[in-house]
């Protein structure tokens, strides 16, 4: 027999979150549902962990900005290992703490990938869930570029789990994830490329600012190559 719900959110994002938690708070009976860990990008996979190796990479340039000015900052240095131990001691604990906000709320969680089998019917797993309303709320996925051996890029996603910071390391895209996580593996100590197909890359900023971010990323040693496209 199906589970009743008033609404049933597929995702465990910013965006699910909301509305389970707002249409709970309206006194309507309310399912939440992922096959991943709860929490979605921003606080597992992307702004909240994006954010202590930005903040790492501020501290390096500081200090080394301030060089000559009262800091010495010859052997100050980023361990990427030890910051993605740090970082993880963020994002480890979301799931279980997401978890238990919602079940304290009334809001059932359930774990697995979600299917239609009806108009306002998903099943996961075993159970099926009928709903007045079905949000999906499910995030985006990396766009296909379309390019031999793109299966062997590694996605913004695994960039922030890596052990090891490479030695060499390209982003292909001129967008402001790729400019962020450049800047934090060139002050790591990384040879940074970023190759951007169009003439100008941040086309939805500010010129004058995006003239200035590639300035200084090219004084950091990053190597920005513009109208780039797939030959052939």
């Amino acid at each position: 027999m199906a589970k009743q719900f008033d609404v049933a959110a597929i995702g465990t994002g910013a965006g699910a979150s909301a509305v389970a938690s707002r249409c709970r708070a309206a006194g309507w009976q309310v399912a939440i549902v992922d096959s991943r860990p709860f929490g979605g990008t921003c606080a597992l996979r992307g702004c909240d962990p994006k954010k202590v190796l930005v903040g790492a990479a501020e501290v390096i340039d500081w200090a080394r900005r301030m060089k000559g000015n009262g800091i010495r900052s010859e052997q100050l240095s980023i361990d990427w290992r030890e910051l993605m131990r740090f970082k993880c001691t963020f994002t480890q604990p979301v799931p279980k703490r997401r978890e238990e906000g919602w079940a304290k709320a009334g809001i059932v969680a359930f774990h697995g990938r979600a299917h239609f089998v009806g108009p306002n019917a998903v099943q996961v797993g075993d159970e099926v869930l009928q709903a007045r309303f079905v949000v999906i709320a499910a995030g985006q996925k990396p766009v296909d570029l379309k390019i031999p051996g793109q299966e062997l890029l590694t996605t913004s996603e695994q960039f922030l789990e890596l052990d090891e910071l490479p030695r060499r390391i390209l982003f292909i895209g001129g967008g402001y994830i790729a400019f962020e996580f450049a800047h934090v593996a060139a002050r790591v100590g990384s040879e940074v490329t970023i190759v951007h197909r169009g003439a100008r890359p941040l086309e939805l900023f500010d010129p004058d600012l995006v003239e200035q971010i590639v300035a200084r990323s090219c004084e950091l040693g990053i190597n920005v190559q513009l109208g780039q496209r797939r030959k052939g």
